[in-house]
């Protein structure tokens, strides 16, 4: 049988041999962990920074589209309005016929008051 100081010994050693594998498997861990949260953070990063890129385009987009909308807007008012004083020196009794005619419709649509009952 060993004496028992070379047992101690020979324990010691293991203990500090586990300690150490137990240290770098620690280490590789959270080295492992850290690559994962940075590939992770640069791939949010990198889709938010698209998501924003294409959100600015589509924004634009809308800027754009909603300027000509306006533009055609201005012009058929435009139309509308020299089309109704052309009515109106040309033909004003017409104009005023046709202004009663859609006071009568809208009169019409009026819901009707209560009755007392």
């Amino acid at each position: 049988m060993k004496p028992f100081s070379e047992t101690a010994s020979d324990a010691r050693a293991k203990a500090s041999e586990l300690a150490e594998k137990t240290a770098e498997n620690a280490r590789l861990t959270a080295e492992a962990a850290k690559a994962r949260i940075q590939d992770g953070y640069g791939r949010a990063r990198a889709a938010t920074e698209d998501l924003a890129h294409k959100a600015s385009e589509q924004a634009s987009i809308a800027r754009e589209a909603a300027g000509e909308v306006y533009e055609k807007g201005k012009v058929q008012a435009k139309r509308a309005n020299s089309k109704l004083k052309d009515v109106a020196e040309k033909q004003p009794m017409a104009l005023v016929a046709g202004a009663v005619a859609i006071g009568a419709l809208l009169g019409s649509l009026l819901p009707k008051g209560r009755k007392d009952d």
